[in-house]
């Protein structure tokens, strides 16, 4: 598959002939609108009654973004615990929630294109395989509250779509390549090892070929390498990234629209180190045998037909139909768990953990505008129908014979194991009606969905309790309000309810315990002010109650908690070529029930683990001629890394506070050259100016010691079109 795609590159390459995707959360109007010019300006934003933010395709491209995770940091919010530097696994948390546990951004939707892209959108909701590459990435966006109703699951916290670079009008060509020098821990800038490459640098290449190859049809073709070594030593990564996209422009009114997605990628994952190595060389890789790899085949078509008047009776339907085929490993050591001087000596065995998801959805979706003057009415409908077929197992491989087998039985009655299948089956309707009053003063709309959830398990165990098929059944009901009041034409006033749910995950679903369903009830109110283009400011309070939260290894069973807080986000374009951008979050997260830990602690009132109650984000744009300057920054205040709310760090390092950190990033670019469509620029970015020294814990498979994050690099980048 490879093969052809690279050949259909070559092809359109050569053809050199001579849309605007209109995907975005809500019906952002961007089909007047270029790209770049998608930012907190857009009139959705202004009118949109919630918190929002657009990380635009200036903001990007120009303010040291070095990966997603790095974009990422810049929403109010959303905290992301980046201990890679590729972006290649993202960690990610939403208002209070998704830290604890593995860590696999399990508490927020995120979106490609406006499809799912978790494994099992349902029963896996986790990113141990993230189909997405920087420079693929045209713009970011992302809304908190009140979207359960149209998008599912998951969404109590948000819901972040990244939006990949759409076909353009004009046949365009692109070769660019990105270069990463990861600075040391201590000394020089460099760093110098007893390996046989003294520097480590990171290499990403990107191709890409398309548009309207006449009024009817257009295509375009994008491959992208990323190469080379992390910061930390021994950490080969590799991923392969081709997108092929096709629309179909029947006429004004009907198109069709396509995608297919080859993606791959492999990376050490260099693990956590005891305090002593950190303090030794934070950078350094003790684990060398523990790595992730993962292929994921992704293919989707859109019918979407335009039709009546949206003045008076108009609207759009869309027909989506999505699949994807995604496996993924994780390889660790049996010294995984241990934390003391001779944990990274003599492992017996690696142990491989081995899921494969095949997912198919259809989605009819009717978005109707009714207007008859004093009341204009947009009633969404739609519906989704989506299979998830699951596979795994896991098995152990002796260092010193290579042989296998397979993990034990849990239960102690068996020692045969066999790899586990889910087939699951999840039907949703949703209806939602906005209405717009006084001239649209006032806007009331209220929605409902209605998830069916039908799981089967086959037995993994031909004895015990593992043994045998099993079937659960469940529904959910997620009604939802919005409400917004514009007393003046700059004030939005905004208020919104929406209940969500996060259904059995594949750990849970075989009928051997109780299935949990975690509920959220999600209030958020505040409001926004616009004004002249100059100045933008959104202030909200949320509130977010769950019951069954799942907290992984910190206690014996689902608590209930609480998360609320406060977000203010603010832009200010004094001058025409300078934009500043600058939020701040106080999240406040804690467990609202006595259960006890495992070890017979009660923990109410208890903060909720990898949750920094204080977050502050300052970005900055300045263009002068033809060079362009960006600034970035982002502030985390201490967070525990246990329930019990452990400050000290204690002997077997798996709890402790963890630190503070302030990161500040600068880049200066410039177009070199232009000259009609051709064009060469290129950019000069410094990540972590400041070499901030900090550390995670219990993020992924590393529970128990320091998971260092990046210190300083530099990257280079330089780019063709033509």
């Amino acid at each position: 598959m490879k093969k052809v795609i690279i050949i259909a590159f070559s092809l359109m390459m050569i053809l050199n002939a001579e849309e605007t995707q209109d995907i975005t959360l809500q019906k952002i109007e961007a089909s007047a609108q270029k790209n770049e010019d998608i930012s907190w300006r857009s009139e959705s934003i202004k009118n949109f009654t919630g918190s929002q933010t657009i990380i635009s395709n200036k903001q990007l491209k120009q303010t040291a973004n070095q990966s997603i995770d790095e974009a990422l940091q810049n929403i109010p919010g959303v905290q992301v615990r980046d201990y890679t530097g590729t972006g290649i696994l993202p960690k990610i948390s939403f208002r209070g929630f998704g830290g604890a546990g593995n860590g696999h951004s399990n508490t927020g939707l995120i979106l490609l294109d406006s499809i799912p892209i978790y494994g099992g959108p349902y029963s896996n909701l986790e990113l141990a395989i993230f189909p997405v590459t920087f420079q693929a990435v045209d713009r970011i966006d992302v809304i908190k509250g009140g979207a359960s109703v149209q998008y599912g699951p998951n969404t109590f916290g948000g819901v972040i779509n990244i939006i990949t670079k759409e076909i353009p009008q004009e046949w365009e060509n692109q070769v660019s390549e990105r270069i990463t020098f990861w600075g040391k821990d201590t000394g020089g800038f460099f760093r110098k090892t007893t390996e046989p490459v003294a520097n480590n640098m990171l290499f990403d290449t990107y191709l890409k070929t398309g548009g309207m190859i006449n009024k009817h049809f257009g295509v375009q073709a994008e491959a992208n390498y990323v190469a080379g070594q992390s910061f930390r030593e021994n950490s080969n990564t590799g991923i392969q990234n081709y997108m092929l996209k096709g629309i179909y422009k029947i006429n004004d009114q009907n198109n069709v629209k396509m995608y297919y997605q080859y993606y791959s990628y492999y990376s050490k994952d260099p693990g956590s180190l005891s305090a002593a190595d950190y303090a030794q060389d934070r950078f350094q890789n003790k684990r060398p045998l523990n790595g992730q790899d993962g292929v994921a085949k992704r293919f989707g078509v859109v019918y979407n037909n335009e039709f009546g008047d949206t003045d008076k009776i108009g609207g759009n339907f869309s027909l989506t139909y999505f699949t994807h085929d995604m496996t993924r490993n994780f390889t660790i050591d049996s010294n995984y768990n241990k934390i003391s001087e001779k944990y990274d000596k003599s492992p017996t065995e690696v142990i491989d953990n081995i899921r494969r998801f095949v997912v198919n959805s259809i989605e009819p979706k009717l978005d109707l505008t009714i207007n008859s003057g004093s009341v204009k009415q947009n009633i969404i409908l739609g519906g989704r129908f989506l299979t998830e077929d699951v596979y795994g197992h896991g098995y152990h491989t002796k260092l010193l014979t290579e042989a296998m087998s397979y993990l034990s039985h849990p239960y102690g009655s068996s020692t045969d194991s066999n790899p586990y299948v889910l087939h699951n089956n999840y039907t949703a309707l949703f209806l939602s009606d906005s209405v717009s009053l006084l001239d649209g003063m006032l806007t009331i709309a209220p929605g409902l969905r209605y998830e069916f959830l039908n799981y089967t398990k086959i037995g993994q165990y031909t004895t015990g309790k593992g043994a045998g098929t099993h079937h659960r059944l469940d529904n959910q009901f997620n009604p939802a309000i919005n409400i917004g009041f514009k007393p003046i034409k700059d004030i939005l006033l905004y208020a919104n309810y929406q209940r969500s749910f996060l259904p059995p995950q594949t750990g849970d679903i075989d009928g051997t315990q109780t299935n949990y369903v975690t509920t959220f009830q999600t209030l958020e109110g505040g409001g926004r002010y616009f004004f002249n283009d100059v100045f933008s400011l959104n202030a909200n309070y949320f509130a977010i109650f769950a019951d069954n939260y799942r907290i992984g290894k910190f206690a014996t069973e689902p608590i209930s908690a609480i998360s609320q807080g406060v977000e203010l986000e603010a832009y200010y374009s004094p001058i025409e070529n300078l934009t500043l951008h600058a939020a701040y979050t106080y999240v406040n997260a804690k467990a609202a029930n006595n259960k006890t830990t495992k070890i017979g602690v009660d923990i109410k009132g208890k903060r909720l683990p990898y949750v920094s109650p204080h977050q502050f984000v300052f970005d900055a744009l300045y263009t002068l001629g033809k060079n362009n300057f960006g600034v970035s920054s982002y502030y985390y205040s201490p967070a525990y890394s246990d329930i019990l709310n452990t400050k000290e760090e204690n002997t077997t390092e798996d709890a402790g506070q963890l630190p503070w950190y302030w990161i500040w990033n600068a880049q200066a670019s410039r177009t070199f050259w232009k000259s009609g469509r051709e064009s060469i620029e290129g950019s000069l970015a410094m990540n972590n100016i400041f070499n901030m020294k900090y550390y995670f814990r219990g993020i992924g498979t590393s529970p128990k010691g320091r998971q260092p994050a990046p210190g300083r690099s530099v990257t280079v980048y330089v780019s063709y079109k033509f």
